[in-house]
């Protein structure tokens, strides 16, 4: 310790320390060791009236009292007892009391404690809270419709969802439950911000940027006219053609099966060639282009890269800039043009950055995962209440498959029970109350806000007694499904703006596989 009051502050510390862990004789030769040092440097007298001793005979005294009464020889160990005492506290309130303490932390986010014990919580719990396990139901069950986790105050009422997914929103770093690494985010290293799921609405105090960034996207790659052509083709229909094919030749009952997992055949590269076909123009066939796609669009793991704290480890930079290559030379490239006031002078880069997350995050990871719920690679989850989740494809087998509309009320009552997205975020504007199980919470602006979609799409006060059982028919869905963060369609922006991509595909597929199953005896 580099100062004789550092010393006695951290002797005096020691003694609320050993009161703490309740062994007085394990740390109290440590605090005699600071206090001797103290008086050396300000020359009092040692305890009992001695004179300080030299420094040589300071440090043999300390070291024979130190390895006669705890075993130590150095202040080495005084670091590893905070830590341990940090680390032993932290999941205490961890495992017993998480909520509680979030739940008051998130009111005073500027206080030491909330700044040092409420960090690892939030990304602990980030990891598996938004999961379709039953944590966010569980928590419902808990605590009631509002409730904290994950460093966010929920607000999980169909009118508290319905609401913020049709008001402009504040926005952070953060993907859902999730924060985000700022460094990571497009193009922020080569540029600015890109990312658009972490840009303000303009109406809730933001830039502009998001909506002349999303609208870039969506002329280039989702709305322009190319767009609907090659998805009318013969390349399109090929890939659906091998789609059925892989369906009837691969193993399909369940997740594990290799047409559900599989990264060489089955859906995963009909979802990952078909949205670069269609929204890019990007050649199926090519497969040099198709291993530097498959290496950054399959598994998991690349999404690390944008996330904290673990983009600092899992870095995708140089293969990121290869996708952004291959995007850059694409037809969808081709006909766009740099720096348009209407797109806030928008690079090349920049949209092929963009272009490279969205698809990561949410086209490829997200399609996928749609396809696999409405193609019955799981069951339904397991609501309270039950004791196995619903089996949709007794639905889908029944299903008159010429009827575009009821083909995708069955999709949209699917992802309403299941949704790919399950909870999305935005930033309190503003000084909010709230009731958490029974008591009242105020929370400054600037607190972020969990919107979670799915407690949304099965409130039981918006949907009735019925809202965990499986009804396509239900009167009220299609206008009310907030599975692709908006009201049905309406919505101020931040709707996915694949919906009708998605839509048109899921259907598709759903008519192509459903006739096979009904040929085949399924």
């Amino acid at each position: 310790f580099g100062s004789s009051g550092l010393c006695e502050a951290s002797g005096t510390s020691l003694s609320f320390l050993s009161f703490l862990v309740g062994r007085p004789s394990v740390l109290r030769p440590l605090e005699d060791r600071m206090r001797c040092c103290s008086a050396d440097r300000l020359k009092l007298p040692l305890p009992g009236g001695k004179a300080a001793e030299s420094g040589s005979q300071r440090c043999q005294r300390c070291q024979s009292c130190l390895q006669s009464r705890c075993g130590c020889c150095c202040l080495a160990c005084l670091p590893l007892w905070l830590f341990l005492v940090f680390v032993i506290i932290e999941l205490l309130v961890f495992y017993t009391c998480k909520q509680p303490f979030q739940a008051w932390a998130l009111q005073y986010p500027g206080s030491p404690l909330t700044r040092a014990m409420a960090p690892p919580i939030e990304v602990a719990e980030s990891i598996f809270i938004g999961s379709r396990d039953g944590q966010m139901l569980q928590l419902r069950e808990d605590y009631g419709d509002n409730f904290a986790a994950a460093g966010m105050v929920w607000l999980g009422s169909f009118a508290d969802t319905s609401l913020a997914v049709t008001t402009p929103q504040e926005r952070t770093y953060q993907l859902g439950e999730h924060p985000l690494l700022y460094d990571n985010l497009p193009d922020v290293e080569n540029s600015r911000l890109v990312f658009l799921l972490a840009l303000s609405d303009q109406a809730a105090g933001g830039s502009g940027n998001h909506e002349a960034f999303r609208n870039c996207f969506v002329d280039h790659m989702l709305e322009h006219p190319d767009v609907e052509a090659c998805r009318l083709d013969s390349t399109a229909a090929s890939l659906l053609d091998a789609l059925a094919s892989d369906y009837a030749a691969l193993p399909h009952a369940g997740v594990s099966d290799e047409f559900f997992s599989s990264t060489t055949q089955g859906l995963y590269p009909f979802i990952q060639k078909y949205l670069h076909y269609v929204m890019l123009g990007i050649d199926p066939s090519d497969s040099d282009i198709q291993g530097v796609l498959v290496q950054f669009f399959s598994g998991q793991t690349p999404i690390g890269h944008y996330f904290w704290p673990h983009g600092y480890v899992l870095s995708y930079t140089e293969l990121i800039d290869e996708v952004a290559a291959i995007y850059l030379a694409s037809p969808a490239f081709a006909r766009f043009v740099e720096n348009d006031p209407a797109y806030f002078s928008m690079t090349n880069r920049e949209l092929a950055v963009l272009a490279a997350s969205i698809l990561r995050i949410a086209g490829v990871q997200g399609f996928y995962q749609a396809s696999k719920i409405v193609l019955g690679a799981w069951k339904m989850p397991v609501f309270p209440g039950s004791t196995e989740g619903f089996d949709q494809r007794t639905v889908w087998d029944s299903l008159d498959l010429s009827d575009v509309l009821q083909v995708q009320q069955y999709i949209a009552e699917c992802l309403r029970l299941d949704n790919p997205v399950t909870v999305v975020h935005r930033v309190a504007s503003a000084e909010f109350s709230v009731d958490i199980d029974g008591s009242s919470y105020t929370y400054p602006k600037g607190t972020r806000i969990g919107i979670p979609l799915w407690l949304g799409n099965t409130d039981k006060k918006f949907w009735g007694e019925s809202a965990y059982i499986f009804n396509s028919s239900r009167s009220e869905l299609m206008d009310n499904a907030l599975s692709f963060n908006s009201r049905g369609d309406t919505h101020v922006g931040r709707e996915c703006p694949a919906k009708l991509l998605v839509m048109q595909t899921l259907t598709s597929m759903l008519q192509k596989l459903g006739a096979m199953r009904r040929a085949s005896g399924r």
